[in-house]
């Protein structure tokens, strides 16, 4: 709907300031990522989620992340190498298990 679009590009709106007053907080660059996705703008997702990953050392989430993108970019190769990083890094996410599970 309509509504919901307009959150999502305030969401944007407020994840962008957020990441340019602190360009080194992985959490706004994870928000940033998520409010693309919810928009089907999977390139500028995926650009967030880098930089979320290179902020955000040792965690699997951004890999995940990556590879939910990648998944509705029907790039099931790169996604299945990206869910068995994240799995690696943090086996005891479940989700982590389920998205493996999709590939």
């Amino acid at each position: 709907s309509g509504r919901r679009e307009k959150k999502w590009e305030q969401a944007q709106q407020y994840f962008n300031k957020a990441t340019t007053i602190a360009p080194r907080l992985a959490a706004a660059w994870m928000g940033m990522g998520n409010a693309f996705a919810a928009q089907d703008e999977s390139a500028q997702a995926m650009a967030a989620y880098r930089t979320a990953s290179t902020l955000f050392r040792g965690s699997h989430l951004p890999l995940l992340c990556i590879a939910m993108e990648n998944l509705k970019t029907n790039d099931l190769h790169l996604a299945r190498d990206l869910i068995k990083q994240a799995v690696h890094v943090c086996s005891s996410d479940p989700l982590s298990f389920n998205e493996l599970g999709v590939v």
